[in-house]
């Protein structure tokens, strides 16, 4: 069956989701300018269309051979879809360019809180049966297609963005599985530019943080 090496994606994932829509909250309630407002915006849209991605591979791949397997676990799988609709109307709002960033900071922040709560009982209820119901190479084979999934043109944020939630171990683990040119590409060009893009989003607020570590060649080849 699968191992916990198959989710360190997942997991990076959520790390991920658990803090961003928090960062953007904090920064969307007053851009200093609107170049500050179009990277904020563009943040935000990157963001939102991963999580749809995330979301759709959830209850299109997983779930279905879940339920088939595990009855038991239905009622708590379908549990975890409709929280997936209970995040669309806010997912909705936030990217609604028509409306001020302003008056959608309160939106991305009640976001964060609903991701938090939703993430905890996914990890708690999916990734057991994941681990127990889900092989290596079906794991493998859904892993792909997700990857392929993803619009190209993200790729280089989407990198930079995942790895500055990552502590060194767990970037680690996951670059092992990305294919050598582009985890080269990360090390020389997308985590140097997320690093530049994070400090001109979150720079002197408490989201600074967001600036990820800088990469050593150990951590790519």
């Amino acid at each position: 069956m699968s191992t916990s090496d198959h989710l360190q994606t997942i997991r990076l994932l959520h790390n991920a989701m658990r803090v961003e829509y928090g960062r953007l909250a904090a920064v969307a309630r007053a851009p200093r300018d609107a170049a500050h407002a179009a990277l904020i915006e563009d943040q935000i849209a990157l963001t939102l269309r991963t999580l749809h991605h995330h979301h759709t591979a959830e209850d299109k791949r997983f779930w279905p051979v879940l339920r088939a397997r595990v009855p038991y676990a239905v009622a708590g799988l379908d549990r975890l879809e409709a929280q997936h609709a209970e995040i669309d109307p806010l997912v909705t709002i936030a990217g609604d360019t028509t409306i001020p960033l302003s008056q959608r900071a309160g939106v991305l922040a009640e976001l964060q809180k609903l991701i938090n709560v939703h993430l905890h009982e996914e990890e708690a209820v999916a990734f057991p049966l994941i681990l127990e119901q889900i092989t290596p190479a079906e794991f493998e084979e859904i892993d792909k297609d997700v990857r392929q999934g993803f619009n190209r043109r993200d790729i280089p944020v989407l990198y930079g963005w995942l790895a500055s939630v990552a502590d060194a171990p767990m970037r680690a683990a996951v670059l092992a599985t990305v294919p050598f040119v582009p985890r080269l590409l990360f090390k020389l060009i997308w985590a140097p530019s997320y690093q530049r893009r994070a400090g001109r989003l979150y720079a002197g607020t408490a989201a600074s943080g967001a600036v990820p570590e800088r990469v050593a060649p150990s951590q790519v080849a």
